[in-house]
């Protein structure tokens, strides 16, 4: 619910450019105002350039930034277009360019980047939930702006991006976010885990309680579930030199250690003139993101993995009891209706707990804000007997206050990787990887997967983010 901990984010400021001296700007009847005052209103396509100090030009007009343009319709920077505020600031060797735009519409140019559209629905919704929810946690992740437009935060494209189905995910879950005990969740999402996700701890550093190394629910077999790459020694040799990393002519790396995944946490580079021992992290960054996938691979082989191992596994997630409903709860129960708090979102969240509500249809309540006091007055009917009680899951679980997602019992998958150790030597270097990546979070191409087998969005969340609440 909106607090003190979670003010409502209206905007997000996303930036677009930085360090450049000139671009361009289209679009009808739009309006520039500077820091000087000075307005201009200006329609077509222009070329915006940096002049001396703090001053930008713009369709022969000149101005002291930062420069606003907005206009009642979409504009474009540099061809793309976008709803929302152009922001233009100076910056070092240039100046930058920042989009300021309501946190649904940044939405609507994120998900069809992020996720293919014709996933199943649920899986798209649960992207959605995690996309609003790392953009109110980002706030001023880039100075000044909230995010910026790429892979580092979350890939945002403007209207180019605009699909009616990602459109409509975002409105059914519209303002909701993930939370953590009250407060925004951490989240993160990756492509593919090949199997099995890992913890920030072993990717970043520093602990998140409910984000621990687990193996995916189900088999599955994406585009890069498992890849595999061949690099000339010399090559890996001038990656690492370029990257700080200087052993003389290269003789030999060695993973050294794995995490409960299989994932190389370090590895030891050996040349001729010394050793240094770097994190798998590292090694995949100097050699690129889209060259080395994961920090889930071995040099030389590949051996059998959680995918290849699991057997046979249940289709659909079960109820914590299944089959086993409680009955609906009876007016005798006598709710005591006195004790219900005076905030109309808490008093759902109450009358959530005393089962009036299913978890389900809180859901669909927090998604709806404005037809709240309706929902209101209906769980009070319920209360007083004047409406019968929903059939409710034997348990729900919550740990903040908010409300928990239905429980499900997954079967329990005890599985340790014994992934190769063997060093890359010779004159070609070949890895052999699983999923693409960080690990940590949600895997897409798993949530794919779960959606296809019948889970829901908040099913979905729950497995991924355990002990976490959906709210607004």
């Amino acid at each position: 619910m909106p607090s003190e901990a979670y003010p409502v984010i209206k905007e997000v400021s996303v930036l677009l450019d930085n360090g450049i001296l000139q671009g361009s700007i289209s679009g009808t009847g739009m309006r520039l105002s500077g820091a000087d005052g000075k307005e201009a209103v200006l329609s077509g396509t222009h070329n915006i350039e940096k002049r001396t100090g703090t001053e930008i030009s713009a369709g022969g007009h000149t101005f002291r930034m930062p420069l606003k343009i907005s206009s009642d319709g979409p504009m474009k920077y540099n061809g793309t277009p976008y709803n929302g505020t152009f922001i233009f600031k100076n910056s070092a060797n240039g100046f930058k360019v920042s989009n300021l735009i309501d946190i649904e519409n940044y939405l609507r140019g994120v998900i069809k980047a992020e996720m293919d559209p014709s996933w199943p629905f649920e899986a798209l919704k649960a992207q959605v939930i995690l996309a609003r929810t790392f953009a109110v946690v980002s706030g001023g992740k880039h100075g000044d702006d909230d995010l910026c437009d790429s892979w580092h935060c979350q890939v945002y494209k403007g209207i180019s991006a605009h699909d009616n189905i990602a459109d409509r995910a975002v409105h059914e879950t519209s303002g909701l976010i993930l939370r953590w005990k009250g407060t925004p969740a951490s989240v993160y999402y990756h492509s593919d885990s090949g199997g099995m996700v890992t913890s920030p701890a072993n990717v970043w550093g520093g602990d998140t309680p409910y984000l621990k190394p687990k193996t995916e629910p189900f088999a599955y077999s994406g585009r890069n579930t498992t890849w595999e790459v061949a690099l000339s020694l010399s090559a890996v040799r001038s990656k690492l030199e370029a990257g700080g990393i200087n052993v003389g002519d290269l003789i030999s790396v060695t993973p050294l250690k794995r995490d409960e995944t299989g994932r190389i946490l370090s590895m030891e580079v050996r040349g001729s003139s010394g050793t240094k021992v770097i994190s798998g992290y590292k090694f995949r960054n100097i050699m690129g993101a889209g060259t080395v996938k994961s920090t889930l691979f071995e040099f030389g082989s590949r051996s059998p993995y959680i995918n290849e191992q699991r057997g046979s596994f249940p289709s659909a997630p079960a109820a914590s009891k299944p089959l086993n409903r409680t009955k609906p709860a009876e007016a005798s129960e006598k709710i005591d209706l006195s004790e219900m708090p005076d905030d109309k979102e808490e008093k759902i969240i109450w009358l959530t707990k005393k089962r009036v509500f299913t978890t389900l249809e809180l859901m669909e309540i927090l998604s709806r804000p404005d037809d709240i006091d309706s929902y209101i007055e209906k769980g009070i009917a319920r209360a007083e007997g004047r409406l019968p009680m929903p059939d409710l899951p034997a348990e729900t679980s919550g740990d903040d206050g908010g409300a928990g997602h239905e429980a499900l019992q997954v079967p329990e998958i005890r599985y340790v990787p014994r992934l190769s150790m063997a060093p890359a030597t010779g004159l070609t270097v070949k890895i052999f990887g699983r999923g693409s990546g960080h690990g940590v979070g949600l895997s897409q191409i798993g949530a794919k997967t779960m959606a296809e087998k019948g889970w829901t969005y908040a099913q979905i969340l729950d497995y991924y983010f355990p002990g976490t609440t959906i709210g607004q």
